[in-house]
């Protein structure tokens, strides 16, 4: 191991790391609790998914899927083929809180940040990915994906453009690209995943 660390090899620190990752995880205790905001545009979002035939559904044409930490939906904004936001399903408006009291929830929502990239890489094959929390419109903890294409040229070296889209595109087939995206998210979730899910679906409030 390179000089710098602070034990010879990788299992040495599995104590350590355990113990950190518990430690910042003190407000995921049971029974546990869900935020939520009534006046939050994105609780009363999440608020809407309803299960059928065995799948999350939402009456959005946006929506791709529930994950275990986070929902995800395409953007409004469809500049950028595929453009889409993650949503913690808990109410949390800071990442630093979440990092110092619900690291594990922050571990599972990049977790679920990782397959829906995954996701529109195999769906829409762009060039790379751009992630960004603004948390401008609304503070509730978020992600935006953001894919970005070779047509684009030298483009693609900059920031991508944001205008705050508030309704959808009427020229836009939404559905049809939510659902493409979905198929091409995981069948099975990671153990992990699957903890976590449960741990939220319990704290969810009537």
């Amino acid at each position: 191991m390179p000089d710098g660390l602070c034990a010879e090899n990788i299992e040495d620190l599995l104590p350590m790391l355990s113990k950190s990752v518990m430690d910042r995880s003190g407000d995921m205790r049971l029974p546990y609790k869900v935020n939520v905001d009534p006046e939050c545009s994105f609780c009363k979002k999440n608020k809407q998914i309803y299960l059928t035939d065995h799948e999350y559904e939402h009456p959005e044409p946006t929506f791709i899927k529930r994950l275990p930490a986070s929902v995800a939906a395409l953007s409004y904004e469809q500049d950028y083929p595929g453009r889409s936001v993650l949503v913690l399903r808990d109410h949390e408006t800071s990442l630093t809180y979440l990092l110092e009291h619900k690291f594990l929830l922050y571990i599972a929502f990049m977790e679920d940040v990782s397959a829906v990239s995954e996701a529109i890489y195999r769906t829409l094959k762009p060039v790379k990915i751009n992630y960004m929390v603004l948390m401008n419109q609304n503070d509730h903890f978020h992600m935006h994906l953001v894919p970005r294409y070779k047509y684009e040229g030298d483009k693609v070296l900059t920031p991508p453009v944001f205008r705050g889209t508030s309704e959808l595109q009427s020229d836009f087939d939404y559905r049809s690209l939510a659902l493409r995206i979905r198929h091409n998210l995981p069948r099975k979730q990671s153990e992990f995943g699957e903890c976590i899910e449960e741990l939220i679906n319990s704290g969810l409030p009537p």
